[in-house]
């Protein structure tokens, strides 16, 4: 080996030690908000959440309420179809108008969108309309807010709003409603600025 090739070698080393040198202090700087503290603190989040429904499982006497945690276990842990069955074996047997009704169906929706099926997400919370006005503007009003559509988010928490002060239809859910409308802000004004 020559002596020019080693004085390379040493230069290159010293390149990858400086660059690695760098990479660590910048992830230590910014330790946990960054790529990998959000990653392991939401794994830890999910082993902790599985092994929750693991154990609620074990301690639930009925069978719809076992069924119910054993749907969301799966879901949980990324069977997302055995999930959707579940959820919705378990909307279709709870009696229309109950808030059994209404949590099972919440849960489906959320299954299908983190499934990748946005169509049947929306179509569940659209179709609690009649029954549950409150929750299903404020389910619809999340899940645009999740694909960027802010001023339909906007209108569908108004309406929510609006329609709670005359008949209560968000319940305890009406506190969550005004922090979420308060973080959009006022609707941009449709008026073109003219100047005279």
């Amino acid at each position: 080996m020559t002596a020019k090739t080693k004085r390379q070698m040493v230069i290159v080393c010293l390149g990858l030690g400086v660059g690695l040198i760098g990479i660590a202090a910048t992830i230590h700087s910014t330790w946990p908000n960054n790529f990998a503290g959000v990653f392991l603190h939401e794994r830890r989040n999910r082993e902790a959440n599985i092994r929750a429904l693991e154990w609620r499982i074990t301690q639930e006497a009925e069978p719809a309420g076992r069924a119910f945690y054993q749907a969301w276990l799966a879901e949980e842990k990324g069977d997302l179809d055995d999930a959707i069955r579940g959820f919705r074996s378990l909307r279709d047997a709870a009696p229309p108008g109950t808030r059994l009704y209404l949590t099972h169906s919440l849960r489906l929706g959320l299954a299908y969108g983190r499934n990748g099926q946005p169509d049947e997400e929306l179509a569940i919370y659209q179709g609690l309309m009649g029954s549950y006005p409150g929750p299903s503007r404020l389910s619809q009003a999340t899940y645009h807010l999740r694909r960027g559509g802010r001023d339909q988010a906007r209108r569908l928490l108004d309406d929510a709003l609006a329609r709670d002060e005359r008949d209560g239809s968000l319940g305890s859910q009406r506190q969550f409603a005004l922090l979420l409308r308060a973080g959009l802000g006022q609707a941009p004004s449709n008026k073109s600025a003219v100047s005279p």
